[in-house]
């Protein structure tokens, strides 16, 4: 496959870097350092504008399987989006940060001006946060089957009901299954018997409907004070999506004009203006109270300073907007409950149209790829689990049929249009693509 990538920042290298092995890419950067690394890897570069068409003539856009704009730069984005649709890419991906580009949505396929797909990574990230809040203990939320079901990775709660309790007596509704657990450091499949303790991980899939049901299983039941630190495009997206709820819902930040802007628009929203790194205003704005705090400033270590602050002072969840992706786990790993990168919604978004045949979404749950994949070669159907041909590091955790989420046995037989969620390695699912073609 020909792949063409518009910018070389930390989303076009990293997706250079995963892509060049297996298809033929090319990058486009303009900027002379980043020009400089990506040129060390295994792909053709071009250092110039991408906006300019001698350069997608130069890159031979007009060849190319697949066009991403990636570069920091919305315009250079969109005019590149649109000289590569136009030129004979056969699919073209674009990236912007202004929501008016999306009109407030996340994720749009198939724009009116001509993309395969637009995105919006600050509002993604914004519509993600909002859902974990929802959701007490939710660490990640991925859908599949077209908006049907839904995987949330939700950490045991320490007193919840999960904490210390057999999985088969957690009485989840019929349609939601526990496909796998993350304890130290190794992902296994539960059985009924399967005891949760605090701190475990858990993938649940289940009908997007029926996951409601899972407020306060595995965390606190409800939540009732959320603080916001940064008035920004993503802290004003998740202070007006939680809003329209009954949480009291408040929103901090330093700059008094970004305060006074937000008033009128964010009628149910307490506004206030202070420094959250100062700790006697964190004491009396009584941040400690919080069922949840976000921190969504600008900076990486302001958004972990602030976290940690809030957790000592009792604030129950912490979660943390991080721009750069490595420093994802050391957020975690140092008491940050959940860290969000905007930039991961892009890759995967562009991961997802990558993968060929019938691997329809890419996800991961600690390292571990989780990958749907449809039954639609009439050869499978009739087959059971055991007699596929799996990597020995692939386990199928649920069965989408129709409405209903089974769980599999090895004498399971396959229907056509079953959907599996496949639990495997990063560098496995080739092969699982090749099964399933």
């Amino acid at each position: 496959m020909r792949i063409v990538i518009a910018g070389a920042g930390e989303v076009g290298y990293s997706l250079a870097t995963s892509l060049a092995s297996n298809h033929d890419v090319v990058v486009i950067e303009k900027d002379n350092t980043r020009y400089e690394r990506v040129s060390e890897l295994d792909v053709v570069t071009i250092q110039g504008n991408a906006a300019n068409s001698k350069i997608l003539k130069e890159a031979e856009v007009e060849r190319a399987d697949v066009f991403l704009a990636v570069t920091g730069n919305d315009e250079v984005n969109l005019l590149s989006g649109l000289a590569a649709k136009k030129t004979g890419a056969k699919n073209v991906i674009v990236r912007v940060e202004n929501p008016e580009y999306v009109e407030e949505k996340p994720i749009v396929r198939d724009h009116p001006l001509g993309f395969d797909v637009i995105l919006c990574p600050q509002l993604a990230l914004a519509h993600e946060a909002a859902r974990l809040i929802g959701i007490p203990g939710a660490i990640e939320i991925v859908t599949f089957s077209g908006g049907k079901v839904e995987m949330i990775e939700l950490q045991v709660m320490e007193g919840s009901r999960a904490d210390g309790t057999r999985i088969r007596d957690l009485n989840l509704p019929p349609n939601v299954i526990i496909t796998s657990v993350y304890r130290n450091g190794e992902i296994e499949i539960p059985r009924g018997d399967t005891v949760l303790r605090a701190g475990d991980r858990v993938a649940v899939v289940g009908r997007t409907e029926d996951i409601e049901a899972l407020k306060g299983v595995f965390g606190p039941p409800v939540t009732r004070r959320v603080v916001i630190f940064g008035a920004g495009t993503i802290g004003s997206y998740i202070a007006r999506i939680l809003g329209k709820g009954r949480m009291g819902v408040k929103l901090i930040d330093s700059s008094m004009e970004k305060c006074e802007s937000l008033i009128a628009e964010l009628e149910n929203v307490k506004i206030v203006c202070g420094d959250a790194t100062d700790l006697e205003f964190l004491v009396e704005e009584e941040v400690g109270k919080s069922d949840a705090v976000v921190a969504t400033t600008e900076s990486d270590e302001k958004n972990l300073l602030i976290s940690l602050l809030s957790k000592n002072l009792g604030a129950r969840t912490a979660i943390a907007k991080v721009e750069k992706r490595e420093y994802v786990k050391l957020f975690e790993v140092v008491g940050v409950d959940v860290a969000l990168n905007p930039r991961s919604v892009t890759h995967h978004e562009v991961t997802k149209l990558l993968r060929r045949m019938q691997i329809e979404t890419v996800a991961e749950v600690e390292g571990t790829a989780v990958i749907e994949v449809v039954v639609k070669n009439p050869k499978l159907v009739g087959k059971s689990f055991k007699e596929l041909d799996l990597p020995e590091d692939a386990i199928i955790g649920t069965v989408v049929r129709r409405d209903e989420c089974l769980i599999p046995r090895g004498d399971t037989k396959l229907e056509l249009n079953d959907r599996l969620l496949v639990f495997t390695r990063w560098d496995e699912i080739e092969k699982i693509e090749e099964i399933f073609e």
